[in-house]
């Protein structure tokens, strides 16, 4: 009932606006839906729970046949793949990338076969390539590869973001006090560009914190899903782990 549930805000952000419910473009991507006057909802994240809940209960029933072709890796892509697909589809890479990788990593913890694995991967990017990445995600992944290349243009951000982690130097400014927060000068410092805030406020000792903390939540929830009671709370722990500190991590690597 959840994926079922999860799917069908995910297909409504696709469609032209209806009715008092309407998609809305943030970005360049329509991921979130609204509703009147009511804040607006990210369907994304709804779903991304409700795949890592289905699919630790149907890895932990399958068990040992989770290695098979067409039992196991078959299977996996026919639950995974239309998650992915409309996720794809908004176009949101950053949030296909998380549900992507969080899949993979459930799928590995449970055992599967790592060459199945490895061609899956190998056949996702492909994928990726084959449909076509759109205008700004390209210009995102440039931008990624060499934001020297246009500083004033889709690199802006990038070299923002590094700017303010220069400035930051090791004890960084104070909190509050960063010189490029509001947006001004380094967009979304509120939310994709949190990372660099934090390092130009509280410098690389505060940084790496934030880092730290985020390695003990990693190693907190593996040890928990090692400390689970069957299998189904093993991939559990593991999938909602792999939900919150993978993101954190492309962030960080985004931004640095």
């Amino acid at each position: 009932p959840m994926c079922v549930i999860g799917l069908g805000p995910l297909a409504l952000v696709l469609l032209p606006p209806r009715g008092p419910l309407h998609p809305r473009t943030v970005g360049g991507s329509a991921p979130w839906l609204q509703t009147g006057p009511l804040p607006a909802i990210h369907p994304a994240e709804f779903a991304k729970l409700a795949l890592i809940v289905y699919l630790a209960h149907w890895m932990a029933k399958r068990g040992t046949s989770i290695r098979q072709f067409w039992g196991g890796t078959v299977a996996f892509l026919v639950l995974v793949v239309p998650v992915v697909a409309l996720v794809f589809k908004e176009p949101d890479l950053g949030t296909t990338a998380v549900i992507s990788l969080t899949a993979f990593t459930m799928f590995f913890v449970a055992g599967a076969n790592l060459a199945h694995l490895a061609a899956l991967g190998f056949f996702a990017l492909s994928a990726v390539v084959l449909v076509g990445l759109r205008g700004y995600q390209m210009e995102r992944i440039q931008a990624w590869l060499d934001p020297w290349q246009e500083p004033l243009g889709k690199g802006f951000h990038t070299i923002q973001g590094l700017l303010a982690l220069a400035l930051g130097g090791l004890l960084g400014a104070g909190l509050g006090e960063s010189r490029l927060a509001g947006g001004l000068f380094l967009p979304n410092a509120s939310n994709d560009f949190i990372f660099a805030i934090i390092g130009e406020e509280f410098g690389l000792l505060g940084a790496s914190l934030v880092v730290g903390l985020f390695l003990v939540l990693g190693y907190a929830g593996i040890r928990t899903a090692l400390r689970a009671p069957d299998t189904f709370g093993a991939l559990l722990a593991a999938g909602i782990t792999a939900w919150l500190c993978l993101p954190a991590f492309i962030n960080c690597g985004v931004v640095v």
